[in-house]
């Protein structure tokens, strides 16, 4: 989805990770495609840090990436979080022993429309998630 569509529509930027005081989890919805949700405190042990690419998209590829995320449903809301920048475009690391590079960035969060407690925690979603677990939104319905 970044990586097609019109000139400049988008452009990798790195690899980066949810940054400190964010507390997130990764949850597997039972359509197989991943929730990210906020812990309610920050303070809590529970939680972790996610890693995921970060691209820089125009308006055009956003307003597509809120269709495809189902924000106007409430299954996600769009939110602006800090990430720290891990690698580059190159996927060189970015200085370890430097200042982290924070960015504020958007990132699609579970929305309030499904019950979530009962899901499974997962570390990161992986292909071998995707093609084991993901269902298509056509056949959501069979199911």
């Amino acid at each position: 989805m970044l990586t097609n569509g019109g000139v400049n529509s988008s452009r990798f930027v790195g690899v980066a990770e949810t940054s400190k005081p964010y507390k997130f989890s990764l949850l597997l919805s039972k359509f197989g495609f991943p929730y990210l949700v906020e812990e309610g405190d920050p303070s809590s042990s529970v939680g972790t840090v996610v890693r995921g690419e970060l691209y820089v998209v125009n308006e055009d590829k956003l307003a597509e990436l809120d269709v495809l995320e189902d924000i106007a449903s409430g299954l996600y809301e769009r939110r602006v979080i800090d990430v720290e920048l891990l690698t580059d475009d190159n996927d060189e690391k970015i200085s370890v022993g430097g200042e982290k590079k924070i960015i504020s960035a958007f990132a699609y969060i579970a929305g309030e429309n499904e019950d979530k407690s009962t899901l499974a925690r997962i570390q990161e979603y992986t292909k071998d998630i995707q093609d084991e677990k993901y269902i298509p939104k056509i056949d959501r319905g069979k199911r």
